[in-house]
């Protein structure tokens, strides 16, 4: 179900970012409970939840997309 809530969200970013493959990259990493939406591409990205996501798995998302970018 999360990449249904993601799929959109990662097509758009891959039209202008080479880096729009942190949001799925983290959430094989993270595997955070339920769906997420998101804003922004590639290292801007920020992901909320959606149905059945909290925000402890939005932050933790957050995180990695960050630390993914800085790397």
């Amino acid at each position: 179900m999360k990449i249904m809530y993601l799929a959109p969200f990662v097509l758009v970013t891959a039209c202008g970012s080479p880096k729009a493959d942190l949001v799925t990259q983290c959430m094989f990493e993270v595997s955070p409970p339920g769906a997420y939406s998101g804003t922004g591409s590639g290292d801007t990205a920020t992901v909320v939840p959606a149905e059945g996501g909290t925000q402890a798995g939005a932050d933790a998302l957050n995180d990695c997309i960050r630390r993914r970018a800085a790397a």
